[in-house]
């Protein structure tokens, strides 16, 4: 039986269909194939690794720490490697920074409304606004609040 590697890769000799997988050339072929598939499976080994840990390799900073990255190939080893390094944060410290930036925006609305004025919308304060403009205004100035309020008016029916 004859088993013929011909990759063009590794030889750009022309290979004789009879000669042997076991001649040197045909050894030598074999090896190197063997050879390119090996590192391609480490690479892919890798990779898939990084992809498990939920690292990012398209980002630069993550790019740069897949390069660097030396240890274990293990989703949990390459994932606690990239949080002792800095590169990604803990759940607590994301939670963190979340919380943090919900109480900056609260703080931020806070001072723009500072300077609104709180308008008591209760139908005690109503009826008090009623009574106010009809002393100040008399019964004109008191329809014109009933209509403010959404009060509908009998003769404008």
């Amino acid at each position: 039986m004859s088993i013929n590697y011909a990759d063009e890769d590794y030889d750009t000799d022309e290979v004789d269909e009879s000669e042997a997988s076991e001649s040197p050339r045909g050894l030598r072929r074999a090896a190197n194939k063997g050879k390119k598939l090996e590192s391609e499976n480490q690479q892919l080994k890798r990779e898939l690794a990084f992809f498990k840990a939920g690292i990012d390799t398209d980002d630069p900073r993550m790019k740069y720490f897949a390069k660097g990255y030396e240890g274990e190939l293990t989703a949990d080893a390459v994932r606690q490697a990239a949080m002792e390094a800095g590169f990604i944060q803990t759940q607590s410290a994301a939670q963190n920074a979340q919380n943090q930036e919900i109480a900056s925006a609260q703080q931020r609305v806070l001072t723009a409304s500072a300077g609104a004025i709180y308008e008591d919308s209760s139908e005690d304060a109503a009826f008090s606004r009623l009574e106010q403009a009809m002393e100040e205004g008399g019964v004109d100035a008191m329809m014109e609040v009933a209509r403010q309020y959404g009060i509908p008016i009998a003769t404008e029916q």
